[in-house]
């Protein structure tokens, strides 16, 4: 098992229980989120934790896929689904390298995971394979070197320690220029203070033969 995954799981139950951070702000997010999806849609949440945002969005589209290394999480995550009666969310346990580009995703979420991956940029590269042309790639990311200097600083010890997660500490200017960099068009992005993660929305844009035929 990874480190990660280890720290993940230890700390699930207190992560599981704990409540959001600020309530307004996750209530937005969530407000845009679904804005953008169809019901028609299969969506991706890689690093799905506890599945309540994937559960959340599940009325509004056909199938939401939520993704998750912890497994302690992941049974959470599919106890809730039972419990609640909803029969189009999954869960399961597996890193992003293990998700098939075979099919596509009309839209990937990525909540507060980016600062978590040492190799961000390369899975900004993995999400745009991912993600169906015309989809949507939606993603809250703490900036550390804007958010926290010293810690972004640090990063690379996080990496170095046993248990401990990884994080990577990289500014909101370089997360939009990496995402562009993939091939995305930014749509929107926001942050309520220069200490908050920054929300965006970005799109994989259509290949010219699908806009030819739109």
């Amino acid at each position: 098992m990874k480190p990660t995954a280890t720290f993940w799981n230890l700390i699930a139950k207190k992560y599981i229980a704990s409540d959001v951070a600020d309530q307004a702000i996750y209530e937005r997010k969530l407000a845009q989120t679904q804005a953008l999806l169809k019901p028609d849609w299969h969506v991706l949440e890689i690093g799905c934790g506890s599945g309540n945002t994937a559960l959340t969005h599940a009325p509004f589209v056909a199938q939401i896929t939520g993704i998750d290394f912890a497994q302690k999480m992941i049974d959470h995550a599919r106890a809730q689904t039972a419990e609640r009666g909803i029969d189009n969310a999954v869960f399961e346990t597996k890193s992003m390298d293990e998700i098939s580009v075979e099919h596509p995703y009309d839209a990937v979420l990525m909540l507060s995971v980016l600062h978590l991956l040492p190799q961000w940029k390369q899975a900004i590269r993995t999400v745009y394979d991912l993600t169906a042309e015309g989809g949507a790639f939606v993603s809250s990311t703490a900036c550390l070197k804007d958010m926290a200097p010293f810690i972004a600083k640090c990063a690379p010890l996080f990496s170095a320690l046993p248990v401990l997660p990884s994080i990577a500490g990289f500014s909101q200017s370089e997360l939009l220029q990496e995402l562009r960099a993939a091939g995305f068009e930014i749509e929107d992005y926001w942050q309520v203070n220069p200490k908050d993660a920054t929300f965006v929305v970005a799109r994989k844009p259509l290949s010219k033969a699908q806009l030819a035929r739109v």
